[in-house]
This record gives C-alpha cells, structure tokens and sequence, in this order.
C-alpha cells in the first residue's frame, strides 16, 4: 500500500504542487506589474492622494513577495517525474542489495563460481599438451 502512494505522489501530487507553484508566481508578478502601473498613474495623476501606491508597495511588494518567491522556491525544488523515478530506483535497488537472503545467496554464488574455475582450470591444465624441451 505504501508503494501505492508513493506511485500516486510521484505522477499525481508532485507536478500538481510544481504545477500550482508556478501558477501563484506568475498570478503574483502579473497583479504585481499591473498594481505597480496603476498605482504609479494614480500616483500622478493625484498627488495628495497616494492610497493606490501605497497599497501596490506595501501589499503587493512587500507583504506577498515572500509568498511568491516561497512559490518558485517549492516550484524549483519538487522533484520532476523523471529524477522521481530514479530515487524510487535507487531506493529499491539499495533495499535489496541490503536484504540478508539476497547477501546469503551472492556469497554461495561467489563460492560456486569460485569452486567451477579451480575444477575448470585444473582440467585445463591436466589436459594441456606438455612442452618438449
């Protein structure tokens, strides 16, 4: 079951989060530039009054500028179905180099093909030609 929901976050909830990320900085940099334009034409256009800039600086540049760079901070460190897959690999490669069975079984191999080649080269050289001198 929790291979299944690592299955599920990896090709459903990481690219939503990537995704929806990105969406919210973009969200922000477009009201950001929008706000800024026109706050700075109110700005002009009434000098005593400057409640439009005040809000596009101290809202829109201040306050939520920590929210939008979190956003493409979390956007550039999900990791990507691809990079995903390799650790869910590696992971599962280094669970079963670790598992006893699976050390127990390579140690007998080694000494099987350990005990082949003696057995193969000792037939070798009992059946090589000897040298006339």
């Amino acid at each position: 079951m929790s291979l299944a929901l690592i299955v599920y976050l990896v090709f459903t909830a990481l690219p939503a989060i990537n995704n929806l990320s990105i969406v919210a900085f973009g969200v922000w940099a477009i009201l950001t530039f929008f706000g800024t334009f026109i706050g700075l034409m109110a700005l002009t256009s009434y000098s005593e009054d400057a409640t439009a800039w005040n809000w596009t600086k101290e809202v829109m540049l201040k306050r939520w500028a920590k929210y939008a760079i979190a956003c493409l901070v979390i956007a550039n460190l999900v990791p990507t179905k691809e990079v995903t897959a390799y650790m869910l690999g590696a992971y599962g490669v280094q669970t079963i180099a670790e598992n006893e069975k699976v050390q127990e079984l390579g140690a007998e191999g080694l000494d099987v093909l350990q005990s082949l080649m003696k057995k193969a080269k000792a037939e070798i050289e009992a059946n090589a030609p000897k040298e006339e001198k």
